[in-house]
């Protein structure tokens, strides 16, 4: 019976000893599990901040994306509109090169013409006639003596003859276009019937000139045009005797026909 007790009581030890094992590991579990949770919780945080990262990453990427799609077009569309005016450059460089030796033939042809008409009326030249080239045009200044008495619009034998010699020179020159210009000076002029001022003796006085040049039937009327100055263009702005000479003048201003270098230039 005592040995049964003993038993017994060892038994009991052990079952405490047991149960005392089971609460602690009953205790290490439930920290484990406490453990296991945070480290959850924390991995749930990380996993969803890592998350939020890669979205925004994603989004960045996309909008980077984008952008790099659109700064291509761009670029295309700029290598696109670069090579349009490298085009449009050529095309006008080469219009440049061709207005450039058009000019120059022109200037040259207006060269020749000066030539020709100073050639042609070099006995009028002690006459108060003087031909020069100006701007691009060949004027042909012919004082009052040569081709009019005071106050006439009719020109005289010796100023017909310097008209004819240069209406000769202008018919084998078709591509000259012909302005004829009438100045006075500045004494005013009471006149009547068709001259009544100095506007009216300039207007007067171009178109007897343009009526010569004409006689020569090689020169077409278009190509000329008749224009009174009256005393608003003089040469000299002094009232001496000799200025007002000098601006009672007539005046056959020489162009060049421009229409190819303005279709040149539309092109």
């Amino acid at each position: 019976m005592e040995q049964k007790t003993t038993e017994f009581n060892n038994l009991q030890t052990e079952n405490d000893k047991a149960n005392k094992e089971i609460s602690r590991l009953k205790e290490s579990n439930q920290e484990l599990n406490d453990r296991i949770n945070t480290l959850n919780e924390h991995l749930q945080q990380t996993l969803k901040t890592k998350s939020n990262n890669l979205q925004t990453l994603n989004e960045e990427l996309l909008k980077t994306k984008n952008e790099l799609v659109n700064s291509r077009e761009e670029l295309a569309n700029k290598d696109s509109e670069l090579q349009s005016l490298r085009d449009e450059f050529a095309k006008n460089e080469k219009t440049l090169g061709e207005l450039q030796t058009k000019l120059k033939e022109k200037q040259d042809e207006m060269q020749r013409l000066h030539d020709k008409i100073s050639e042609a009326l070099l006995g009028f030249s002690d006459k108060g006639l003087n031909v020069e080239t100006k701007d691009g045009k060949v004027y042909v200044s012919m004082e009052e003596k040569l081709l009019f008495a005071s106050g006439s619009w009719t020109v005289s034998s010796e100023g017909e003859k310097a008209l004819a010699e240069i209406a000769a020179v202008l018919a084998v020159n078709p591509d000259i276009n012909i302005m004829v210009e009438g100045h006075t000076d500045n004494v005013p002029m009471k006149g009547k019937n068709q001259v009544k001022d100095n506007w009216d003796l300039s207007v007067m006085r171009a178109s007897s000139i343009t009526k010569i040049l004409l006689n020569n039937k090689e020169i077409a009327p278009e190509r000329v045009i008749p224009s009174g100055r009256g005393e608003y263009c003089p040469l000299l702005k002094d009232d001496s005797a000799e200025s007002r000479a000098k601006n009672r003048r007539s005046e056959i201003i020489l162009t060049p026909r421009t229409d190819e270098l303005l279709k040149m230039l539309e092109r």
